[in-house]
C-alpha cells in the first residue's frame, strides 16, 4: 500500500527532473535567442528548428500543471492520488510516462 510519504517523494523526485529538463532547455534557447539578436539577421535553419522547443517548453509546463491540479483534485475528494488517472490527459506521451514513473515509487 502506497503511503502519502511515497506518493509526495515520487512527484517531487519527477518533478525535480522535469524542472532540470525545461532549466536547460530554456538555457539553449537564451543562447539561440542571444545569438539571433547579436548578430541582427534572421534565424538560420538550425536555429529555427532548436526555436521549436519554446513549444515543447509550453506545453511540458501546461502538462504539469495540469497533472498537479489533478492530482489536488483527487486528492481532495478521495483522500487519495491516482497517478494514472492524473496523467490520462496530459497530451506529450513522453511527459505523460515519465510522469507515470512515479507509480514506481509507490508501488505496493
Amino acid at each position: 500500500m502506497e503511503t502519502q510519504c511515497d506518493t509526495i517523494s515520487g512527484i517531487s523526485a519527477i518533478s525535480a527532473r522535469e524542472m532540470r529538463q525545461l532549466y536547460s532547455k530554456v538555457q539553449t534557447l537564451e543562447d539561440v535567442v542571444h545569438d539571433i539578436f547579436d548578430r541582427g539577421t534572421k534565424p538560420n535553419r538550425q536555429e529555427c528548428q532548436s526555436l521549436q522547443d519554446f513549444d515543447l517548453v509550453l506545453q511540458t509546463l501546461a502538462g504539469m500543471a495540469g497533472f498537479y491540479e489533478r492530482v489536488e483534485a483527487q486528492v481532495l475528494e478521495t483522500g487519495q492520488a491516482d497517478i494514472h488517472a492524473a496523467t490520462d490527459a496530459v497530451t506529450l506521451q513522453k511527459l505523460r510516462e515519465r510522469l507515470r514513473e512515479i507509480g514506481s515509487f509507490v508501488a505496493p
